[in-house]
């Protein structure tokens, strides 16, 4: 499955128009047979879909260019950053650095915001800098630019990786401050949604046309596993399950939280959602599938991607206690 393109990984809706009025519109199904409803939140903004092959879309409320912490006034960090490694800049972001990021080596997560888009995109050597930051996996970059230090990527371990970028840009406490935030969100959410007694299912749709009943390496599911969230039995293992043919039973749980890669990923996505097989899963059958935005929640993952995946968990269930 591999890394994708920033394009391969935009959003499923663009925003369209604004009512005149602005309006709240929120529609709920029901979670795990009880009578208390999984909500989908719903801006006050016109959108092209907030629906396909039957399933809504979560996160609607989310605007990107609020992603990032208020900038920090610390002196103690660098002022001119140059990132290797664009995985990086979840954490960044995090931190309210994201003003003080001269130049990219890549593209920015779309989830992150207009700001860190619109910013240059490196050719190397570097410029003048304060710091250059990277990680094994921008290894060529590192070299390139030069002087770079290396920190742990996010894709084995956003904690420690944000630890590790907090104490490059000499903000530790403010590091620390950001997983007790997380961790306190975690704590809050796990009991209103009642996660111990809820069976999650994540299926990822990509843009090879196949299908996949997720397992427990992506973002998304370390965020459930903090929850205490429970997983279908075959999705237990950090190796996704391919679905192929008919046979979607590896995807069935309480709830189905599924995302296309890509238009190519929606497309296929779709049909398969509009087939009989997945029609007939006990999740789909009784309105409990809901679609999520893929480049967050298959990010490479990071403190403002893992919040975002906590919210959407927390908007879209409530306890049936």
């Amino acid at each position: 499955m591999g890394s994708h393109t920033e394009a391969a990984r935009g959003r499923l809706w663009t925003a369209t128009a604004a009512l005149a009025t602005a309006a709240t519109v929120a529609a709920t199904v029901t979670a795990c047979g009880g009578d208390a409803p999984i909500e989908r939140p719903m801006s006050s903004v016109v959108t092209t879909t907030t629906r396909i092959a039957s399933a809504d879309i979560i996160g609607l409320d989310r605007d990107p260019d609020a992603a990032c912490a208020a900038p920090t006034h610390s002196t103690a960090a660098p002022a001119r950053i140059i990132v290797a490694d664009p995985d990086l800049l979840d954490a960044l972001c995090a931190l309210g650095l994201q003003e003080r990021v001269v130049a990219v080596a890549g593209a920015s997560p779309s989830y992150l915001g207009s700001k860190l888009a619109a910013v240059p995109q490196t050719t190397g050597p570097a410029r003048p800098t304060d710091l250059v930051l990277g990680t094994a996996g921008s290894r060529a970059w590192n070299t390139r630019l030069g002087h770079a230090t290396v920190v742990a990527s996010p894709t084995a371990d956003w904690r420690v990786s944000l630890t590790a970028v907090a104490d490059a840009v000499h903000l530790p406490a403010q590091g620390r401050a950001v997983l007790t935030s997380y961790d306190q969100s975690v704590t809050s959410t796990a009991t209103s949604i009642d996660a111990a007694h809820n069976t999650v299912s994540l299926v990822r749709f990509d843009a090879d046309s196949k299908a996949y009943a997720e397992g427990t390496a992506p973002l998304c599911a370390h965020v459930l596993a903090d929850l205490g969230v429970l997983r279908p039995a075959a999705q237990n293992t950090p190796t996704p399950v391919r679905l192929a043919g008919d046979d979607f039973s590896a995807a069935d749980g309480d709830l189905i939280y599924a995302s296309y890669e890509g238009t190519a990923g929606q497309a296929y996505g779709a049909a398969v959602m509009e087939s009989k097989p997945w029609l007939d899963l006990r999740a789909v059958s009784a309105k409990r599938q809901l679609l999520v935005d893929d480049s967050v929640w298959y990010s490479a993952g990071g403190p403002i991607a893992a919040g975002d995946v906590l919210h959407d968990v927390s908007e879209s269930i409530r306890s049936s206690s």
